[in-house]
């Protein structure tokens, strides 16, 4: 088993705060947030004598797509509250981004103290047989 240089694993140990800053700028945003998607869809209307049905030419619509605890619902939005929503549902976006970030970020951590602690771990004292066991 090699050995880690123990300077080398603290200043990745460093560098992970600085890193733990940048995850978790969204969360000081002051910005409300909405638990929603706005989406452009397509679709046909079903009118025989409309152009989506004659042509193929598909009508757009604006929706909000909008989570909850048990599935989702759709709204259609109009182009004001477009530009009130979609900037909530960016910046909702971007704080569960920020979360999951944070656990995968929590974890290398956990595995590099780790790392460090097998590395300070002094095996002194301990009889030959002992040594040979694992501590974990």
């Amino acid at each position: 088993m090699t050995r880690e240089p123990l300077s080398h694993l603290r200043r990745e140990l460093a560098a992970k705060l600085t890193e733990l800053r940048h995850v978790l700028e969204p969360a000081f945003e002051n910005e409300p947030v909405f638990p929603g998607v706005v989406t452009v869809s397509r679709h046909r209307c079903g009118n025989a004598g409309c152009a989506c049905t004659r042509e193929g030419k598909l009508h757009e619509a604006v929706r909000l797509l909008i989570k909850y605890k048990d599935g989702y619902a759709t709204r259609c939005l109009s182009e004001d509250e477009v530009t009130s929503f979609r900037p909530r549902t960016e910046a909702y976006q971007r704080i569960r981004k920020a979360r999951s970030e944070l656990g995968k970020w929590q974890k290398s951590v956990v595995e590099l103290v780790d790392r460090i602690e097998r590395e300070r771990r002094s095996l002194e004292g301990l009889g030959e047989e002992d040594r040979k066991r694992s501590l974990r």
